[in-house]
């Protein structure tokens, strides 16, 4: 059963679980780009894989607009230019 956590808890640490996910990793020339998964967060804050899970979940829902989500696939297209499929 998911555990919530409090207030307190989400407030301390949410910039700092912001700051090392991988929701903000990008592909940078010369940047670290890899973030950290939510096992090596949990270990380097000290909280269970599941704090540190809903804060993440909490603190994207506020941080990336909505409009990131809808627009995901086109952004995606352009990026990558998707490969032509074989007829």
């Amino acid at each position: 059963m998911p555990r919530f956590v409090s207030m307190d808890v989400y407030e301390r640490y949410k910039e700092e679980v912001w700051n090392l996910t991988n929701a903000k990793q990008r592909m940078e020339p010369g940047k670290k780009n890899r973030g950290l998964t939510d096992k090596e967060i949990a270990s380097k804050l000290a909280l269970t894989v599941e704090e540190v899970i809903e804060i993440r979940c909490i603190v994207e829902s506020e941080k990336i607009p909505l409009e990131a989500y809808l627009d995901a696939e086109d952004t995606k297209e352009k990026r990558f230019k998707r490969l032509p499929r074989k007829k």
